[in-house]
């Protein structure tokens, strides 16, 4: 692990430098995101919900029907 610090350079920062250093670079990299205007937003979030629904809706009726199969097996 020693050579490993050496290649890296034996730079030692404290805690706060380090939160600091993060942070910038966080701030850095969000810069770089391409936020979706809220058109779009509206749109996926249509999507999401209307899919989610219909997922929904989907598995309660597979549950009705295997609650039909079971009832009329076990009777």
């Amino acid at each position: 692990m020693g050579k490993l610090m050496e290649a890296k350079g034996n730079t030692t920062l404290s805690s706060g430098a380090k939160s600091r250093k993060y942070f910038r670079e966080v701030r850095t990299e969000l810069k770089k995101v391409v936020w979706p205007t809220p058109k779009q937003t509206l749109s996926y979030t249509g999507f999401v919900v209307g899919f989610s629904l219909l997922i929904a809706l989907l598995i309660a009726g597979l549950d009705a029907i295997f609650n039909l199969g079971l009832n009329h097996f076990i009777r």
